[in-house]
């Protein structure tokens, strides 16, 4: 599939010589430009519409889905902060994020409530409890962390660097005392819903259904079968929905403020949508590449 030449194509040469493992995808990503993409061009970074970010985060998973699993979940975090943040935290991580070209990861996400936030008696807030998948986590410079707070019954949201001491990362992440200071919280527990945090929740769909799409497209490349033509038909049904859904997001970015239920809405709903059409086009791909592998055998 052919991605934007003037985005991926600077970057070839450090995506080319990246081995496999976190460590060697992150360094590889950091010394490729490709971390500033989403971030807006009036601040330095680069701009891109939504389409072209989610067009290159395809590319990437064509070449490695590790790659480019840090490469989605480096820019739901930078538009996390972007939309969920203070001003001042606005200023502040945007610009060490513009400056440094940190690589962002995610602790939380989707373990449970095995990570568990107390009050601290100085402000913020201490983090206990274990996640055994932090892929993203072990090779970050900074993460978002996501934590349960029993008496809210609601997930806090913050901000931290992945050196701070009482979090260790290593084959998993073990928080022992980890604290959060009350500039590092981008989102209180027990805050009612906003328009801006059902945008950053269907771009994480987004996200994984264009990575679905990217896996796809993979193995649509190496098929010439009469049951590729249920894939061709997903991939493009799921390919017009992110390219929908892509608008829909820069919209909802760029109205601020003024972002309404209704608009986050029509977007989550587009976002669920092509991701449920890129599972089914994920499917397709392994039944069919399932069928030319038996062809292939019997052939021997």
């Amino acid at each position: 599939m052919s991605v934007a030449p003037s985005r991926l194509a600077p970057a070839e040469p450090f995506l080319q010589r990246a081995v496999a493992g976190p460590a060697a995808w992150a360094r590889a990503l950091r010394e490729s430009g490709l971390l500033r993409l989403s971030l807006p061009a009036q601040l330095g970074g680069g701009g891109s519409p939504w389409r072209e970010v989610l067009q290159v985060l395809r590319d990437l998973c064509e070449r490695d889905g590790g790659l480019a699993r840090l490469f989605a979940v480096h820019h739901l975090q930078l538009t996390r902060v972007r939309l969920l943040g203070s001003r001042e935290q606005l200023q502040r991580l945007l610009h060490l994020s513009l400056l440094r070209e940190p690589l962002w990861g995610a602790l939380g996400e989707d373990d449970g409530q095995r990570l568990r936030a107390e009050e601290h008696v100085r402000g913020g807030f201490r983090v206990n409890g274990a996640q055994w998948d932090a892929f993203t986590a072990e090779a970050a410079d900074w993460l978002l962390l996501r934590a349960w707070h029993a008496p809210s019954g609601d997930f806090l949201l913050a901000a931290l660097p992945s050196a701070r001491a009482g979090l260790a990362l290593r084959a998993g992440a073990l928080c022992q005392g980890l604290r959060l200071h009350p500039e590092d919280i981008l989102l209180p527990p027990g805050l009612a819903a906003t328009p801006r945090r059902v945008l950053c929740d269907g771009l994480a769909q987004l996200l994984q259904a264009n990575v679905a799409l990217g896996l796809a497209l993979q193995a649509a490349d190496s098929l010439d079968l009469p049951e590729a033509s249920e894939l061709s038909r997903l991939l493009g049904l799921g390919l017009v929905l992110s390219e929908q859904a892509a608008l829909q997001l820069d919209e909802g970015i760029e109205a601020g403020a003024a972002l309404a239920f209704g608009r986050a809405s029509h977007f989550a709903n587009l976002a669920a949508q092509a991701l449920a059409v890129a599972r089914q086009a994920a499917q397709a791909s392994l039944r069919a590449e399932g069928v030319r592998a038996r062809l292939l055998g019997a052939a021997h």
